[in-house]
């Protein structure tokens, strides 16, 4: 059985998730009209987060739902259960 991979958010995260935000075909900038904030503009869509790490999770959620991203009701729920865990 192979090893596990684990990959912590962290510092170490940020430099590769520009990169493949970038290979994906985002200009990324730092956003004067937002805090400065991380913005990746493509083709469909604007993307604004506080670190690299979140632009490519954001990414990912845009490419996985496209415009129609927004949660269900049984989606916030099953976040809430789990939030009520910790």
């Amino acid at each position: 059985m192979p090893a596990i991979t684990t990959i912590v958010a962290a510092g170490n995260t940020m430099a590769p998730s520009l990169a493949e935000v970038r290979a994906l075909g985002y200009k990324v900038s730092r956003g004067t009209d937002c805090g400065g904030a991380y913005v990746a503009e493509g083709l469909n869509c604007r993307l604004v987060a506080d670190d690299p790490l979140a632009l490519l999770g954001l990414l990912k959620l845009f490419e996985l739902r496209g415009r129609n991203w927004q949660p269900t009701d049984d989606e916030v729920s099953a976040f809430l259960v789990l939030e009520d865990e910790a």
